[in-house]
């Protein structure tokens, strides 16, 4: 609802910027209608594409952060800590979007939520596949009496094992995120300083 709202109200803003643009600046007929459709679309489409970049921006955090929280509980469990005790430890030592998640169930189960339904909203809300993969297990290590601790060391294993194959794989797509830079700019450059104090010689020997 709130998404939608913005965008009508970004829509309308941009429809009068451009009626205003066209009365003050009384530009040809074909830029006139140039604008008064090319305002109306960037007005409702900005608001959908800067959400859709935030949420990007927000779980790429909690999946970057997710492992040494899960270090941190881990270790906090191991060393005799009740797990919403835990909980409250990562909250107060990290200031991230995954922290804010965790505070938000850990205020949650304080008020008497049970512990899965806490954790299903923290599920819902975030959609991050790595953290569903942990809310599973958890889910499942209280339902058969697995140690907690055991089950925080194995997927703080496994989710260091995932960050470096994210490393890899970034570092594997940048020579083609270079590529094109490269021959847009640089190569040109190159072209006119090597091919430059020679290019009246050429142009006279053409003719």
């Amino acid at each position: 609802m709130i998404r939608g709202f913005a965008q009508v109200a970004c829509g309308v803003f941009a429809t009068l910027v451009g009626i205003g643009w066209i009365v003050l600046s009384g530009p040809q007929p074909k830029w006139a209608v140039i604008a008064m459709i090319l305002m109306p679309a960037v007005g409702l489409l900005a608001p959908a594409s800067w959400l859709t970049r935030k949420v990007a921006a927000r779980k790429m955090a909690i999946r970057r952060d997710l492992p040494d929280t899960l270090d941190l509980l881990a270790i906090s469990v191991e060393a005799g800590m009740g797990f919403e005790g835990a909980l409250d430890i990562v909250c107060q030592h990290f200031n991230s979007p995954l922290a804010e998640e965790f505070s938000r169930t850990l205020r949650e189960m304080e008020l008497g939520l049970p512990r899965k339904d806490a954790f299903q909203n923290l599920k819902r809300r975030t959609e991050v596949p790595e953290l569903s993969n942990f809310v599973l297990a958890l889910l499942q290590a209280d339902a058969l009496g697995i140690p907690v601790g055991r089950v925080l060391r194995t997927q703080a294993t496994e989710m260091r094992a995932k960050r470096r194959q994210w490393a890899r794989e970034k570092a594997a797509k940048l020579p083609v995120k270079i590529l094109f830079p490269l021959v847009a700019f640089i190569f040109p450059s190159i072209m006119i300083v090597v091919l430059g104090p020679g290019a009246g010689g050429i142009y006279k020997a053409l003719q």
